[in-house]
């Protein structure tokens, strides 16, 4: 790209994030048009306080604009707790009412209303992250990769969607149609929220792909990993309606992890399947750069591969050998 052409690209793009963040967001439970507070997916001063280090914390995120290279668009960023994980999605009334059973010091992570609670407020972050992508790609020029982009947009934005009534309907009146898994860890200090397309499409087969595109929506999985103080609470089910025999298997291969193995699913989960995620600064700090610039190559492949089957695992454990210190 000529430097002239990536200058007008990085104005246009920084052009859309200042659109962003002067939108005025609405709540996003239903009937409620008041303006959405900045929500954190995980308790500020509950939950993230058992990771938060000198009021900071370390996810991922775009970089600057005009600092992008071809290569790079996203890096690991230090932020402040005020920042990490929260986004515009509830107003201050939905935000305080409705999630007070998992706000508190004492959180049943088995009681089913808890889960579908972590789970919801997930699955509209990840609803208001597309609605920013929608506003992000008007910024790229026209072509077959803008389309294919907006398209996908639209199309995962129609699912998530269509679960957010799913949610609420069972929130209203809880009739089990969601399956959750609880599982308990040591802790490992970082925690996630979000909702994850894992669908069974096999790219290059037709036939395969035109069944997926039938379908009224994809299957997902909805996943919290929650930090206490000596323990990582995890949460993660699924609707029992929009399952297939891969999802249901990844979803219980959760269940009865190593140390080890654990590290390694979430790294997996961290590189290639889920953008919302926090890292203890300790931990962090403490993997070599080596393996950093591994998990960012696999990172950037993954977004760069439009036929990136979900379905893969990847065998990196970006973990080992961090300081015992730092978990």
């Amino acid at each position: 790209m000529m430097k002239n052409e990536y200058i007008e690209k990085a104005k246009r793009l920084s052009e859309q994030e200042k659109n962003i963040a002067k939108n005025k967001w609405q709540c996003m439970c239903p009937h409620c048009s008041d303006p959405a507070i900045n929500s954190h997916l995980l308790q500020r001063h509950g939950l993230l306080s058992h990771i938060v280090e000198n009021g900071h914390l370390y996810e991922i995120g775009r970089e600057d604009f005009y600092r992008w290279d071809e290569k790079s668009p996203i890096k690991i960023k230090k932020v402040g707790l005020q920042q990490a994980i929260s986004f515009p999605l509830f107003c201050n009334k939905h935000d305080t009412e409705l999630f007070a059973p998992i706000e508190g010091n004492l959180i049943d992570f088995d009681d089913y209303r808890s889960q579908l609670l972590f789970s919801y407020r997930g699955l509209c972050s990840e609803i208001r992250k597309k609605e920013f992508n929608q506003i992000r790609n008007v910024a790229f020029d026209e072509g077959e990769i803008k389309d294919a982009v907006f398209a996908g947009t639209e199309c995962g934005l129609k699912d998530l969607q269509y679960y957010k009534y799913l949610f609420e309907q069972e929130l209203d009146i809880a009739k089990q149609k969601f399956e959750f898994f609880h599982i308990s860890y040591p802790l490992i200090k970082v925690c996630a929220s979000g909702a994850v397309s894992y669908e069974q499409i096999d790219y290059g087969n037709e036939l395969s792909e035109e069944k997926a595109l039938m379908k009224k929506v994809w299957d997902s999985f909805f996943i919290n990993i929650i930090p206490q103080e000596k323990t990582l609470e995890i949460i993660i089910g699924y609707h029992k309606n929009y399952v297939n025999s891969d999802l249901s298997k990844y979803v219980e291969s959760w269940q009865k992890l190593s140390f080890e193995e654990l590290q390694v699913k979430i790294t997996d989960l961290f590189a290639s399947k889920l953008e919302t995620w926090c890292i203890a600064p300790s931990l962090y700090e403490s993997i070599s750069d080596e393996k950093k610039q591994k998990f960012m190559d696999i990172k950037e492949d993954v977004q760069l591969d439009f036929f990136y089957d979900i379905r893969n695992e990847v065998d990196f454990n970006l973990f080992a050998d961090s300081n015992d210190d730092a978990f």
